[in-house]
């Protein structure tokens, strides 16, 4: 399985910043089938449990005063969002078998690959 094309979808920021947001990621293979995985920092984690812990701080008497944060689909955790740093992930992922494990295939689409959400790499 070799890669052919990698997108970046960077539209839900307005000031994208690669060391600290996160990104969908679209693969498109030699086969022209299309991956998508989450990416995300860890600065991006830490602000979302922020933000749980502020949404309980107004919960006082309902819900622990704890942070958390409950990822309901697989991420990819990485210490930025850089092109090449995607790029070399997604390599190692094929390389080393799990590429599939962590990507979730999605249709042939020609207008999802033409998107401008997403930024070719």
């Amino acid at each position: 399985m070799l890669v052919k094309h990698v997108w970046i979808d960077q539209s839900p920021q307005n000031d994208f910043n690669p060391l600290t947001d996160s990104a969908d990621v679209l693969v498109e293979m030699e086969d022209g089938r299309l991956w998508q995985a989450r990416f995300v920092t860890l600065a991006y984690l830490k602000q979302e449990m922020q933000l749980s812990l502020d949404v309980v701080h107004s919960h006082k008497r309902t819900l622990a005063q704890t942070a958390f944060l409950a990822l309901e689909t697989p991420h990819v955790i990485v210490e930025n969002l850089l092109h090449v740093t995607i790029e070399d992930i997604v390599d190692n992922l094929v390389v080393l078998g799990v590429f599939e494990s962590v990507f979730a295939l999605i249709a042939n689409d020609d207008e999802t690959k033409k998107n401008k959400r997403f930024q070719a790499v």
